[in-house]
């Protein structure tokens, strides 16, 4: 499972290494190549002062069916009114912008949340704990999820399928079988073909090669590029003694709470400076990625980054093995958040907005485990039973 988010985090890191070679170094360019070292640390660590991974659980418990059942019911209502709000962007006509209208729907932001945090997360925790049992919620839980991000219109819906996929088998299997390893070779296939297709409905992208040539750009350097010019200049409006995590923080409440609504996040000033595109009312600012390392580094001195990075492998080890163990509710839900945020921040950074979406997230899961237990917990009771055979 740890395999699973360095194989994709290494991607940027060396598309990072691949700009200072063309364009020269930058400060604090040894935290951003070293961070997957760093979080790899923490992760052996922190296995090696516990008792390392347990095996998964023999059975499922009840409550897990329940809540499972009630994400299908709760996440699956919240995702038709979503799109019944927005409109479903990949059949639009402009795709490329239109996917950016996901918060657009209304109702407190519980649609647009349900859609973007609340389905991955979920299906990540189904998959974790599969079993015989749970098959079918699980199941009908991630299906819905892939629909949903295809919907989305986002070039890299499939992959993300895909990488939360093999997340939720690895922890639950331990390692990927040849069947479950050719399955994956086939949906890459696919996935590629999307990207290939809705890069031909975009704008920008008219005339230009769309396909796997893409994927490995996007992929590498143009996944830290933000990153990369952040570092090598600190963006307008930034201080030198600020730590952006905490103005992030107050910019997005002031923007929830309507109390200042035309503040700027760190990652919309950088996007700024990155696509030229001036800081002014009603501008468009695109959204970009400049990476948990490079958030870090805006946030708080290089010591305390180290620390962090490594901390954060701590935290990715111990939601694991919770994960493993889906014993208590509240914290297998909690550990469900943990590996899914801690995956998203270090790849794309903008940690305040994570964490402030992630908080809301968890709430909407609790909701979902607390109608699925009024509604399916007798049920669930009767029909929890063992897990599949674990994959040495």
């Amino acid at each position: 499972m740890t395999a699973v988010m360095l194989a994709q985090w290494i991607l940027p890191t060396v598309g990072f290494a691949l700009l200072i070679q063309d364009r020269g170094p930058v400060r604090g360019q040894a935290v951003v190549l070293l961070a997957p070292l760093l979080f790899t640390v923490g992760v052996f660590v922190a296995s090696r002062m516990g008792p390392g991974l347990p095996p998964p659980a023999d059975t499922t418990p009840p409550w897990l069916l329940s809540f499972l059942r009630g994400c299908v019911v709760v996440l699956g209502l919240l995702a038709v009114l979503h799109f019944s709000a927005v409109g479903i962007p990949l059949l639009s006509s402009s795709v490329e912008t239109s996917r950016f209208d996901v918060g657009s729907s209304g109702l407190g932001g519980f649609p647009s949340r349900a859609v973007l945090y609340a389905l991955p997360i979920a299906a990540l925790i189904g998959l974790s704990t599969l079993s015989r049992g749970s098959r079918r919620p699980a199941m009908t839980l991630w299906i819905v999820f892939a629909v949903t991000q295809v919907f989305l219109g986002f070039k890299g819906g499939l992959i993300e399928v895909l990488i939360i996929t093999a997340l939720g088998l690895t922890i639950r299997l331990g390692r990927l079988g040849v069947k479950q390893l050719l399955g994956f070779a086939a949906g890459g296939v696919v996935a590629i073909a999307y990207v290939t297709y809705v890069g031909s409905k975009y704008q920008t992208l008219a005339g230009s090669d769309a396909g796997l040539a893409y994927v490995v750009r996007r992929s590498t350097s143009d996944a830290i590029i933000a990153g990369y010019t952040a570092l090598t200049a600190r963006p307008v409006g930034i201080a030198e003694d600020t730590s952006v995590l905490i103005r992030d923080v107050g910019v997005l409440f002031g923007r929830y709470l309507g109390t200042a609504p035309e503040g700027y996040s760190f990652d919309e000033l950088v996007s700024s400076v990155v696509t030229g595109t001036p800081i002014q009312r009603g501008a468009f600012l695109v959204p970009v990625t400049v990476g948990g390392p490079v958030y870090l580094l805006y946030s708080m001195p290089v010591l305390v980054c180290v620390l962090v990075l490594i901390a954060l492998g701590f935290a990715w080890h111990a939601a694991v093995v919770r994960l493993r163990r889906p014993s208590r509710p509240l914290a297998t839900l909690g550990a469900g958040v943990a590996v899914y945020g801690i995956r998203v921040f270090l790849l794309n950074g903008n940690g305040a907005y994570l964490l402030i979406n992630l908080t809301f997230t968890f709430v909407l899961l609790v909701i979902c485990s607390a109608v699925g237990h009024v509604l399916f917990s007798r049920a669930s009771a009767q029909r929890s039973g063992p897990l599949p055979e674990v994959v040495d």
